[in-house]
Protein backbone atom coordinates (compact mmCIF):
# COMPACT_ATOMS: atom_id res chain seq x y z
CA UNK A 1 0.00 0.00 0.00
CA UNK A 2 3.05 2.27 0.06
CA UNK A 3 2.48 3.44 -3.51
CA UNK A 4 -1.21 4.06 -2.78
CA UNK A 5 -0.28 6.34 0.11
CA UNK A 6 2.29 8.21 -1.99
CA UNK A 7 -0.35 8.87 -4.64
CA UNK A 8 -2.83 10.18 -2.08
CA UNK A 9 -0.21 12.28 -0.30
CA UNK A 10 0.64 14.01 -3.60
CA UNK A 11 -2.99 14.91 -4.29
CA UNK A 12 -3.75 18.50 -5.25
CA UNK A 13 -6.48 20.47 -3.54
CA UNK A 14 -9.87 19.40 -4.79
CA UNK A 15 -8.75 16.08 -6.29
CA UNK A 16 -10.99 13.11 -5.46
CA UNK A 17 -9.20 10.70 -3.14
CA UNK A 18 -11.29 7.72 -4.21
CA UNK A 19 -10.46 8.36 -7.88
CA UNK A 20 -6.76 8.63 -7.07
CA UNK A 21 -6.95 5.36 -5.17
CA UNK A 22 -8.67 3.73 -8.14
CA UNK A 23 -5.89 4.95 -10.45
CA UNK A 24 -3.18 3.69 -8.09
CA UNK A 25 -4.66 0.20 -7.74
CA UNK A 26 -5.56 -0.06 -11.44
CA UNK A 27 -2.01 0.90 -12.35
CA UNK A 28 -0.56 -1.90 -10.22
CA UNK A 29 -2.96 -4.39 -11.81
CA UNK A 30 -2.08 -3.26 -15.34
CA UNK A 31 1.67 -3.48 -14.55
CA UNK A 32 1.28 -6.97 -13.09
CA UNK A 33 2.28 -5.92 -9.58
CA UNK A 34 -1.13 -7.15 -8.41
CA UNK A 35 -1.94 -10.46 -10.10
CA UNK A 36 -5.12 -12.32 -10.99
CA UNK A 37 -6.91 -13.80 -7.94
CA UNK A 38 -4.70 -11.89 -5.46
CA UNK A 39 -6.71 -10.73 -2.45
CA UNK A 40 -6.76 -6.99 -1.81
CA UNK A 41 -6.35 -5.73 1.77
CA UNK A 42 -9.60 -5.38 3.74
CA UNK A 43 -11.24 -1.98 3.36
CA UNK A 44 -10.88 -1.04 7.06
CA UNK A 45 -7.16 -1.87 6.94
CA UNK A 46 -6.67 0.28 3.82
CA UNK A 47 -8.58 3.18 5.40
CA UNK A 48 -6.46 3.08 8.56
CA UNK A 49 -3.17 2.81 6.66
CA UNK A 50 -3.97 5.66 4.26
CA UNK A 51 -5.76 7.93 6.72
CA UNK A 52 -9.00 8.07 4.73
CA UNK A 53 -12.58 7.00 5.41
CA UNK A 54 -13.82 3.45 4.90
CA UNK A 55 -16.48 4.86 2.56
CA UNK A 56 -13.75 6.28 0.29
CA UNK A 57 -12.12 2.83 0.07
CA UNK A 58 -15.54 1.21 -0.52
CA UNK A 59 -16.23 3.61 -3.40
CA UNK A 60 -12.83 2.84 -4.92
CA UNK A 61 -13.31 -0.93 -4.71
CA UNK A 62 -16.80 -0.61 -6.25
CA UNK A 63 -15.41 1.42 -9.16
CA UNK A 64 -12.65 -1.14 -9.74
CA UNK A 65 -15.30 -3.85 -9.74
CA UNK A 66 -17.36 -1.90 -12.29
CA UNK A 67 -14.28 -1.66 -14.52
CA UNK A 68 -13.82 -5.42 -14.30
CA UNK A 69 -10.49 -5.16 -12.48
CA UNK A 70 -11.71 -6.45 -9.11
CA UNK A 71 -14.38 -8.90 -8.00
CA UNK A 72 -15.94 -8.49 -4.57
CA UNK A 73 -17.16 -11.70 -2.93
CA UNK A 74 -19.42 -11.42 0.12
CA UNK A 75 -17.77 -12.98 3.16
CA UNK A 76 -14.45 -13.53 1.40
CA UNK A 77 -13.12 -10.13 0.35
CA UNK A 78 -12.01 -8.39 -2.86
CA UNK A 79 -9.80 -10.07 -5.44
CA UNK A 80 -7.93 -8.95 -8.55
CA UNK A 81 -9.77 -10.05 -11.68
CA UNK A 82 -8.51 -9.90 -15.22
CA UNK A 83 -10.63 -7.82 -17.58
CA UNK A 84 -12.97 -9.80 -19.81
CA UNK A 85 -10.93 -8.73 -22.86
CA UNK A 86 -7.77 -10.10 -21.22
CA UNK A 87 -9.45 -13.40 -20.36
CA UNK A 88 -10.80 -13.81 -23.86
CA UNK A 89 -7.36 -13.14 -25.32
CA UNK A 90 -5.96 -15.93 -23.15
CA UNK A 91 -8.80 -18.44 -23.54
CA UNK A 92 -9.67 -17.91 -27.22
CA UNK A 93 -6.69 -18.06 -29.52
CA UNK A 94 -6.28 -15.00 -31.79
CA UNK A 95 -3.35 -16.02 -33.99
CA UNK A 96 -3.37 -19.72 -34.85
CA UNK A 97 -0.10 -21.57 -34.71
CA UNK A 98 0.80 -23.39 -37.89
CA UNK A 99 0.42 -26.87 -36.38
CA UNK A 100 -2.52 -26.01 -34.13
CA UNK A 101 -6.01 -27.43 -34.62
CA UNK A 102 -7.87 -24.44 -33.25
CA UNK A 103 -11.24 -25.45 -31.82
CA UNK A 104 -11.33 -22.30 -29.65
CA UNK A 105 -13.00 -19.82 -32.04
CA UNK A 106 -16.64 -19.92 -33.16
CA UNK A 107 -16.62 -19.55 -36.92
CA UNK A 108 -18.34 -21.07 -39.91
CA UNK A 109 -16.63 -23.23 -42.50
CA UNK A 110 -15.31 -21.43 -45.56
CA UNK A 111 -15.47 -23.16 -48.96
CA UNK A 112 -14.81 -22.47 -52.61
CA UNK A 113 -18.52 -21.67 -52.97
CA UNK A 114 -18.09 -18.80 -50.53
CA UNK A 115 -15.04 -17.63 -52.45
CA UNK A 116 -16.83 -17.79 -55.81
CA UNK A 117 -19.92 -15.91 -54.63
CA UNK A 118 -17.79 -13.22 -53.02
CA UNK A 119 -15.66 -12.75 -56.14
CA UNK A 120 -18.77 -12.62 -58.35
CA UNK A 121 -20.24 -9.92 -56.14
CA UNK A 122 -17.05 -7.87 -56.24
CA UNK A 123 -17.07 -8.15 -60.04
CA UNK A 124 -20.71 -6.97 -60.19
CA UNK A 125 -19.97 -3.95 -58.02
CA UNK A 126 -16.86 -3.01 -59.98
CA UNK A 127 -18.80 -2.22 -63.16
CA UNK A 128 -21.73 -0.33 -61.64
CA UNK A 129 -21.62 3.44 -62.13
CA UNK A 130 -24.31 4.35 -59.60
CA UNK A 131 -23.21 3.21 -56.13
CA UNK A 132 -25.02 5.40 -53.56
CA UNK A 133 -23.94 3.18 -50.66
CA UNK A 134 -20.37 4.49 -50.85
CA UNK A 135 -21.58 8.11 -50.69
CA UNK A 136 -24.12 7.61 -47.91
CA UNK A 137 -24.05 9.88 -44.92
CA UNK A 138 -27.61 10.56 -43.81
CA UNK A 139 -29.53 7.25 -43.51
CA UNK A 140 -28.68 6.46 -39.88
CA UNK A 141 -30.96 3.43 -39.54
CA UNK A 142 -29.94 2.06 -42.95
CA UNK A 143 -31.06 2.48 -46.56
CA UNK A 144 -34.74 1.70 -47.10
CA UNK A 145 -33.79 -1.13 -49.47
CA UNK A 146 -31.42 -2.58 -46.85
CA UNK A 147 -34.07 -2.47 -44.14
CA UNK A 148 -36.65 -4.03 -46.45
CA UNK A 149 -34.25 -6.91 -47.12
CA UNK A 150 -33.77 -7.19 -43.36
CA UNK A 151 -37.54 -7.53 -42.91
CA UNK A 152 -37.57 -10.42 -45.40
CA UNK A 153 -34.63 -12.14 -43.67
CA UNK A 154 -36.22 -11.75 -40.25
CA UNK A 155 -39.52 -13.14 -41.51
CA UNK A 156 -37.68 -16.34 -42.45
CA UNK A 157 -36.57 -16.58 -38.80
CA UNK A 158 -40.08 -16.21 -37.39
CA UNK A 159 -40.06 -12.45 -36.75
CA UNK A 160 -42.65 -10.40 -38.63
CA UNK A 161 -41.71 -6.74 -38.24
CA UNK A 162 -42.12 -3.45 -40.09
CA UNK A 163 -39.27 -1.69 -41.84
CA UNK A 164 -39.24 1.29 -39.47
CA UNK A 165 -38.75 -1.03 -36.50
CA UNK A 166 -35.46 -2.43 -37.82
CA UNK A 167 -31.92 -1.05 -37.59
CA UNK A 168 -29.03 -2.25 -39.73
CA UNK A 169 -26.02 -2.87 -37.46
CA UNK A 170 -22.37 -3.89 -37.76
CA UNK A 171 -23.05 -7.45 -36.70
CA UNK A 172 -25.02 -9.00 -33.84
CA UNK A 173 -22.62 -7.86 -31.10
CA UNK A 174 -23.24 -4.26 -32.16
CA UNK A 175 -27.00 -4.84 -32.07
CA UNK A 176 -26.89 -6.36 -28.57
CA UNK A 177 -24.85 -3.41 -27.33
CA UNK A 178 -27.36 -0.92 -28.78
CA UNK A 179 -30.25 -2.75 -27.13
CA UNK A 180 -28.50 -2.85 -23.74
CA UNK A 181 -27.45 0.81 -24.00
CA UNK A 182 -31.09 1.71 -24.68
CA UNK A 183 -32.25 0.04 -21.48
CA UNK A 184 -29.59 -0.45 -18.84
CA UNK A 185 -27.27 1.68 -16.77
CA UNK A 186 -25.48 1.54 -13.40
CA UNK A 187 -28.71 1.25 -11.37
CA UNK A 188 -30.17 -1.61 -13.41
CA UNK A 189 -30.20 -5.39 -13.02
CA UNK A 190 -29.92 -7.45 -16.22
CA UNK A 191 -30.37 -11.23 -16.27
CA UNK A 192 -28.84 -13.71 -18.68
CA UNK A 193 -27.97 -17.38 -18.88
CA UNK A 194 -25.44 -18.37 -16.22
CA UNK A 195 -23.21 -19.33 -19.14
CA UNK A 196 -23.46 -16.66 -21.80
CA UNK A 197 -21.53 -15.09 -24.65
CA UNK A 198 -18.53 -13.18 -23.30
CA UNK A 199 -19.71 -10.04 -25.10
CA UNK A 200 -22.67 -9.74 -22.72
CA UNK A 201 -20.32 -9.89 -19.72
CA UNK A 202 -18.10 -7.24 -21.32
CA UNK A 203 -21.11 -5.00 -21.94
CA UNK A 204 -21.97 -5.12 -18.24
CA UNK A 205 -18.50 -3.78 -17.45
CA UNK A 206 -18.75 -1.02 -20.06
CA UNK A 207 -22.32 0.10 -19.28
CA UNK A 208 -22.08 -0.51 -15.54
CA UNK A 209 -25.27 -2.52 -14.98
CA UNK A 210 -25.42 -5.49 -12.61
CA UNK A 211 -25.43 -8.78 -14.51
CA UNK A 212 -26.88 -11.87 -12.86
CA UNK A 213 -26.84 -15.39 -14.27
CA UNK A 214 -29.88 -17.66 -14.38
CA UNK A 215 -29.80 -21.37 -13.71
CA UNK A 216 -29.90 -23.55 -16.82
CA UNK A 217 -30.71 -27.09 -17.86
CA UNK A 218 -30.42 -28.88 -21.20
CA UNK A 219 -33.27 -26.72 -22.58
CA UNK A 220 -31.79 -23.39 -21.54
CA UNK A 221 -32.97 -20.90 -18.91
CA UNK A 222 -34.87 -22.28 -15.91
CA UNK A 223 -38.24 -20.41 -15.93
CA UNK A 224 -38.71 -20.86 -12.19
CA UNK A 225 -35.43 -19.13 -11.39
CA UNK A 226 -36.29 -16.36 -13.85
CA UNK A 227 -39.65 -15.83 -12.19
CA UNK A 228 -38.14 -15.95 -8.71
CA UNK A 229 -35.60 -13.21 -9.46
CA UNK A 230 -38.23 -11.07 -11.16
CA UNK A 231 -40.45 -11.45 -8.05
CA UNK A 232 -37.72 -10.31 -5.67
CA UNK A 233 -35.77 -7.70 -7.65
CA UNK A 234 -36.43 -4.86 -10.05
CA UNK A 235 -35.17 -6.51 -13.23
CA UNK A 236 -34.72 -4.33 -16.31
CA UNK A 237 -33.94 -6.87 -19.03
CA UNK A 238 -33.20 -10.46 -19.92
CA UNK A 239 -30.47 -11.18 -22.48
CA UNK A 240 -30.77 -14.70 -23.88
CA UNK A 241 -29.83 -17.00 -26.73
CA UNK A 242 -32.63 -19.58 -27.06
CA UNK A 243 -31.19 -21.02 -30.29
CA UNK A 244 -27.88 -22.83 -29.75
CA UNK A 245 -26.63 -20.99 -26.68
CA UNK A 246 -22.93 -20.26 -26.63
CA UNK A 247 -21.27 -22.30 -25.12
CA UNK A 248 -23.80 -24.96 -24.04
CA UNK A 249 -25.56 -25.37 -27.45
CA UNK A 250 -28.93 -25.63 -25.64
CA UNK A 251 -31.98 -25.30 -27.89
CA UNK A 252 -35.04 -24.01 -26.06
CA UNK A 253 -38.33 -25.77 -26.88
CA UNK A 254 -41.37 -23.75 -27.90
CA UNK A 255 -43.31 -24.31 -24.65
CA UNK A 256 -40.48 -22.82 -22.61
CA UNK A 257 -40.17 -19.84 -24.94
CA UNK A 258 -43.85 -19.07 -24.36
CA UNK A 259 -43.33 -19.43 -20.61
CA UNK A 260 -40.33 -17.07 -20.56
CA UNK A 261 -42.26 -14.52 -22.63
CA UNK A 262 -45.27 -14.73 -20.27
CA UNK A 263 -43.06 -14.14 -17.20
CA UNK A 264 -41.36 -11.17 -18.89
CA UNK A 265 -44.75 -9.67 -19.71
CA UNK A 266 -46.04 -10.15 -16.19
CA UNK A 267 -43.11 -8.28 -14.66
CA UNK A 268 -42.47 -5.79 -17.47
CA UNK A 269 -38.98 -7.16 -18.19
CA UNK A 270 -37.51 -6.36 -21.61
CA UNK A 271 -36.15 -9.23 -23.69
CA UNK A 272 -32.94 -8.91 -25.69
CA UNK A 273 -32.76 -12.00 -27.88
CA UNK A 274 -29.52 -12.94 -29.59
CA UNK A 275 -30.43 -15.15 -32.55
CA UNK A 276 -27.14 -15.08 -34.40
CA UNK A 277 -27.33 -18.88 -34.79
CA UNK A 278 -31.00 -18.98 -35.82
CA UNK A 279 -30.31 -19.19 -39.58
CA UNK A 280 -28.41 -22.46 -38.98
CA UNK A 281 -31.63 -24.18 -37.89
CA UNK A 282 -33.46 -23.83 -41.19
CA UNK A 283 -37.24 -24.11 -40.96
CA UNK A 284 -37.29 -26.60 -38.08
CA UNK A 285 -36.89 -24.22 -35.15
CA UNK A 286 -39.59 -22.73 -32.92
CA UNK A 287 -40.49 -19.02 -33.18
CA UNK A 288 -38.25 -16.62 -31.23
CA UNK A 289 -39.24 -15.60 -27.71
CA UNK A 290 -39.57 -12.10 -29.15
CA UNK A 291 -42.40 -13.37 -31.36
CA UNK A 292 -44.49 -13.90 -28.21
CA UNK A 293 -43.73 -10.51 -26.61
CA UNK A 294 -42.81 -8.08 -29.43
CA UNK A 295 -43.74 -4.97 -27.42
CA UNK A 296 -40.95 -5.79 -24.93
CA UNK A 297 -38.40 -7.34 -27.22
CA UNK A 298 -35.20 -6.48 -29.02
CA UNK A 299 -34.39 -9.26 -31.50
CA UNK A 300 -30.97 -9.42 -33.14
CA UNK A 301 -29.35 -11.64 -35.74
CA UNK A 302 -26.53 -11.37 -38.28
CA UNK A 303 -24.80 -13.03 -41.22
CA UNK A 304 -21.43 -13.83 -39.63
CA UNK A 305 -22.37 -17.22 -38.12
CA UNK A 306 -24.38 -18.54 -41.05
CA UNK A 307 -23.54 -16.88 -44.39
CA UNK A 308 -19.99 -15.46 -44.44
CA UNK A 309 -17.67 -14.67 -41.54
CA UNK A 310 -16.55 -11.29 -42.87
CA UNK A 311 -20.06 -10.15 -43.79
CA UNK A 312 -20.43 -8.16 -40.57
CA UNK A 313 -23.99 -6.96 -40.97
CA UNK A 314 -26.74 -7.45 -38.43
CA UNK A 315 -30.42 -6.64 -38.05
CA UNK A 316 -31.98 -5.38 -34.82
CA UNK A 317 -35.76 -5.40 -34.45
CA UNK A 318 -36.93 -3.01 -31.72
CA UNK A 319 -40.09 -2.29 -29.71
CA UNK A 320 -41.88 0.61 -31.41
CA UNK A 321 -41.76 2.86 -28.36
CA UNK A 322 -37.96 2.49 -28.09
CA UNK A 323 -37.10 2.70 -31.79
CA UNK A 324 -36.20 6.40 -31.81
CA UNK A 325 -34.10 6.07 -28.66
CA UNK A 326 -32.14 3.12 -30.01
CA UNK A 327 -31.61 4.84 -33.35
CA UNK A 328 -30.20 7.88 -31.56
CA UNK A 329 -27.76 5.64 -29.69
CA UNK A 330 -26.68 4.13 -33.02
CA UNK A 331 -26.05 7.66 -34.29
CA UNK A 332 -23.82 8.46 -31.30
CA UNK A 333 -22.12 5.06 -31.23
CA UNK A 334 -21.20 4.62 -34.91
CA UNK A 335 -23.41 6.99 -36.95
CA UNK A 336 -24.60 4.05 -39.07
CA UNK A 337 -23.69 0.54 -40.13
CA UNK A 338 -21.30 0.20 -43.07
CA UNK A 339 -23.55 0.69 -46.14
CA UNK A 340 -21.37 -1.29 -48.57
CA UNK A 341 -21.53 -4.44 -46.44
CA UNK A 342 -25.28 -3.95 -45.98
CA UNK A 343 -25.67 -3.63 -49.75
CA UNK A 344 -23.92 -6.96 -50.33
CA UNK A 345 -26.11 -8.66 -47.73
CA UNK A 346 -29.20 -7.12 -49.34
CA UNK A 347 -28.29 -8.49 -52.77
CA UNK A 348 -27.65 -11.94 -51.38
CA UNK A 349 -30.96 -11.96 -49.51
CA UNK A 350 -32.89 -10.79 -52.56
CA UNK A 351 -31.34 -13.21 -55.07
CA UNK A 352 -31.16 -16.22 -52.75
CA UNK A 353 -27.40 -16.41 -52.33
CA UNK A 354 -27.64 -15.82 -48.57
CA UNK A 355 -30.08 -18.70 -48.19
CA UNK A 356 -27.87 -20.87 -50.41
CA UNK A 357 -24.79 -20.28 -48.26
CA UNK A 358 -26.74 -20.81 -45.03
CA UNK A 359 -28.01 -24.15 -46.33
CA UNK A 360 -24.47 -25.14 -47.34
CA UNK A 361 -23.29 -24.24 -43.85
CA UNK A 362 -25.95 -26.42 -42.26
CA UNK A 363 -24.72 -29.43 -44.25
CA UNK A 364 -21.06 -28.79 -43.43
CA UNK A 365 -21.74 -28.34 -39.72
CA UNK A 366 -23.90 -31.46 -39.58
CA UNK A 367 -21.08 -33.52 -41.10
CA UNK A 368 -18.54 -32.21 -38.60
CA UNK A 369 -20.88 -32.69 -35.66
CA UNK A 370 -21.20 -36.32 -36.74
CA UNK A 371 -17.41 -36.62 -36.38
CA UNK A 372 -17.61 -35.18 -32.87
CA UNK A 373 -20.33 -37.65 -31.88
CA UNK A 374 -18.30 -40.52 -33.32
CA UNK A 375 -15.17 -39.74 -31.31
CA UNK A 376 -16.44 -37.89 -28.23
CA UNK A 377 -20.11 -38.80 -28.01
CA UNK A 378 -19.83 -40.13 -24.45
CA UNK A 379 -18.70 -36.69 -23.22
CA UNK A 380 -21.27 -34.52 -25.02
CA UNK A 381 -23.56 -32.36 -22.89
CA UNK A 382 -26.18 -31.70 -25.55
CA UNK A 383 -25.22 -31.64 -29.20
CA UNK A 384 -27.69 -30.29 -31.78
CA UNK A 385 -26.55 -31.23 -35.26
CA UNK A 386 -26.68 -27.58 -36.39
CA UNK A 387 -24.53 -26.10 -33.60
CA UNK A 388 -21.18 -24.52 -34.37
CA UNK A 389 -19.89 -25.72 -31.02
CA UNK A 390 -19.91 -28.79 -28.79
CA UNK A 391 -20.04 -28.61 -24.98
CA UNK A 392 -17.96 -31.43 -23.56
CA UNK A 393 -18.05 -32.66 -19.99
CA UNK A 394 -14.62 -33.78 -18.83
CA UNK A 395 -13.75 -37.04 -17.05
CA UNK A 396 -13.70 -37.04 -13.23
CA UNK A 397 -9.95 -37.69 -13.10
CA UNK A 398 -9.13 -34.44 -14.96
CA UNK A 399 -9.25 -30.81 -13.87
CA UNK A 400 -10.36 -28.36 -16.56
CA UNK A 401 -7.18 -26.27 -16.63
CA UNK A 402 -4.90 -29.31 -16.65
CA UNK A 403 -6.85 -30.86 -19.52
CA UNK A 404 -6.76 -27.64 -21.57
CA UNK A 405 -2.98 -27.42 -21.09
CA UNK A 406 -2.51 -31.08 -21.97
CA UNK A 407 -4.48 -30.59 -25.17
CA UNK A 408 -2.37 -27.56 -26.10
CA UNK A 409 0.75 -29.70 -25.76
CA UNK A 410 -0.85 -31.89 -28.43
CA UNK A 411 -1.48 -28.76 -30.55
CA UNK A 412 -5.23 -28.75 -29.92
CA UNK A 413 -6.95 -25.60 -28.61
CA UNK A 414 -10.33 -25.65 -26.85
CA UNK A 415 -12.00 -23.05 -24.62
CA UNK A 416 -12.46 -23.45 -20.85
CA UNK A 417 -15.67 -22.09 -19.26
CA UNK A 418 -14.22 -18.82 -17.88
CA UNK A 419 -15.05 -16.45 -20.79
CA UNK A 420 -18.74 -17.42 -20.53
CA UNK A 421 -19.11 -17.58 -16.75
CA UNK A 422 -21.34 -14.98 -15.12
CA UNK A 423 -20.22 -14.13 -11.59
CA UNK A 424 -21.94 -16.37 -9.04
CA UNK A 425 -22.46 -19.24 -11.49
CA UNK A 426 -20.67 -22.46 -10.43
CA UNK A 427 -17.77 -23.30 -12.72
CA UNK A 428 -18.78 -26.30 -14.85
CA UNK A 429 -16.42 -29.18 -15.54
CA UNK A 430 -16.64 -28.69 -19.27
CA UNK A 431 -14.86 -27.22 -22.29
CA UNK A 432 -16.16 -25.83 -25.57
CA UNK A 433 -15.08 -27.22 -28.93
CA UNK A 434 -15.94 -25.34 -32.14
CA UNK A 435 -16.43 -27.41 -35.27
CA UNK A 436 -15.55 -24.63 -37.73
CA UNK A 437 -11.80 -25.09 -37.24
CA UNK A 438 -9.82 -24.22 -40.36
CA UNK A 439 -8.44 -27.66 -41.08
CA UNK A 440 -9.17 -30.62 -43.32
CA UNK A 441 -11.65 -33.27 -42.26
CA UNK A 442 -8.72 -35.70 -42.00
CA UNK A 443 -6.85 -33.42 -39.61
CA UNK A 444 -10.00 -32.85 -37.60
CA UNK A 445 -10.64 -36.59 -37.24
CA UNK A 446 -7.06 -37.06 -36.04
CA UNK A 447 -7.44 -34.25 -33.47
CA UNK A 448 -10.74 -35.68 -32.18
CA UNK A 449 -9.17 -39.13 -31.87
CA UNK A 450 -6.26 -37.58 -29.91
CA UNK A 451 -8.76 -35.85 -27.64
CA UNK A 452 -10.59 -39.12 -26.97
CA UNK A 453 -7.31 -40.83 -26.13
CA UNK A 454 -6.29 -38.02 -23.76
CA UNK A 455 -9.69 -37.94 -22.04
CA UNK A 456 -9.19 -41.61 -21.18
CA UNK A 457 -5.72 -41.11 -19.72
CA UNK A 458 -4.92 -39.96 -16.20
CA UNK A 459 -3.02 -36.66 -15.90
CA UNK A 460 0.61 -36.62 -14.89
CA UNK A 461 1.24 -35.89 -11.23
CA UNK A 462 3.53 -32.90 -11.85
CA UNK A 463 3.03 -30.86 -15.00
CA UNK A 464 6.20 -29.60 -16.65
Amino acid sequence: MKNWKNVLDSARIGESKYKLLVQAIAGEIERGELVHDQRLPPQRQVADALGISVQTVTNAYKELERQGLVRCEIGRGSFVSRRMSDRVADDIIDLPERTLVDFSITRILHTQAHERIWRDTCAELSVEEDQPWIHAYRPIAGFESHREAAVRWLAGLGMNVERDDVLVTNGAAHGIFLALASLAGPDDVVLCEGLTDHGVIGNSQVLGFTLKGLEMDRDGIDPEHFEDLCSNERVTALVCTPNLNNPTTSLMPDARRREIAAIARRFGVHIIEDDVYGPLLGERHAPPISHYAPELSFYCTSMTKSVLTGLRVGYLAMPKRLALRTESILRVNSWMATPLVAEIATRWINDGRAAQLAELQRKLISARQAMVREHLGEYLLGNPAQALGAWLGIPAHWEVDSLVRALRRRHIAVTPPEPFLVRGTPRPRAVRLCVGAECSDTKMRKALADMHELFGQYPQIHEL
